[in-house]
């Protein structure tokens, strides 16, 4: 029984000395085609957007189209050129990326089908600035979203502020997220979108004026309002004449509000209670269409605040 013992006690001490092997990466890329998307028609030569992540690091991707690779990159954002010509027009056309990390593990993305237009594509696509709305007040990480179409198919929407371009987005939702912590307070800001199509048109949205959360106030009083809906809620849908109510408070008083429906101004009252309620008549809006609302609050100082987008439909 002795023998044993001590037999034991070396292999414990050689297992405990022993370094265990770190495990193999064997999990492959998650990879995607983000442009063209599915059922996209396209006039003229594009730039296959591909989205990959790895825990790792990603080697390479590439992406074939009908079986045959055409493009293959190293370097991220991966945006890679597809010539149209010899693809045969208005029939299906399958494209499908891959991509490698640095462990030699390979993934495919979905396939997507698109379409090659017969005609050349002279028509722009539209686009508008949804969210924030024109004459917001707005503070923290500002989700600039953009609504765009086109008859054919989207290719990229593109976002400036103070005419400088900040970012893009090939997939829908269009966004931005536009952090406001490092901008002087009470200052205006002009933000647009550029929008693209797939056969190399553009088009400019109408330009929106923000200000970043202002602390106007003499000293004593840099506290904004706050306003919050509690009817009607949001994604909701209306109509009729809608009893507006909105709950108001400030560290003083609010002295007046404003209230906006897809950045126009609606109604307004000075010294209002809270909650401030009022009819909204919907009658002018057209039937199943979604509309943002926000209301402004104000204080005696000048500081200002909003209750932040909210959309309803009206049925």
């Amino acid at each position: 029984m002795l023998k044993k013992i001590f037999l034991f006690i070396p292999l414990l001490l050689v297992l405990n000395q022993c370094t265990l092997p770190q495990p193999s990466d064997i999990v492959p890329p998650t990879v995607a085609v983000v442009f063209p998307y599915e059922g996209a028609v396209i006039s003229a030569n594009i730039n296959v957007n591909i989205l990959a992540v790895d825990s790792d690091k990603i080697k390479k991707v590439w992406f074939y189209v009908d079986g045959v690779k055409i493009g293959e990159g190293t370097t991220a954002p991966y945006e890679l050129p597809l010539s149209i010509t010899g693809l045969t027009k208005k029939v299906n056309h399958v494209l499908m990326a891959a991509a490698e990390d640095a462990k030699g593990n390979t993934a495919y993305s979905v396939p997507v089908n698109f379409v090659v237009a017969e005609t050349e594509d002279i028509i722009p696509p539209s686009v508008l600035i949804v969210n924030p709305q024109g004459g917001q007040v707005v503070e923290g990480i500002v989700n600039i979203t953009a609504y765009a179409e086109d008859e054919r198919s989207v290719q990229s929407v593109e976002f400036f502020i103070d005419g400088i371009s900040r970012g893009s987005s090939s997939a829908y939702p269009y966004i931005y997220n536009w952090d406001t912590s490092n901008i002087s307070d009470s200052t205006s800001h002009t933000i647009f979108a550029k929008a693209s199509d797939g056969g190399g048109n553009t088009a400019i949205s109408p330009v929106i004026q923000v200000t970043v959360y202002p602390r106007i106030g003499p000293a004593g009083d840099n506290t904004a309002p706050s306003a919050l809906f509690l009817y009607p809620v949001a994604g909701s849908v209306v109509s009729g004449t809608v009893s507006v109510s909105v709950d108001l408070f400030d560290n003083e008083s609010v002295t007046k509000t404003e209230f906006y429906v897809d950045g126009q101004l609606k109604t307004s009252q000075d010294n209002p209670d809270s909650p401030w309620i009022f009819n909204w008549n919907t009658a002018a809006q057209a039937d199943t269409t979604v509309h943002s609302l926000y209301v402004k609050a104000f204080d005696a100082a000048g500081n200002a605040g909003t209750s932040g987008l909210m959309t309803v439909t009206v049925q």
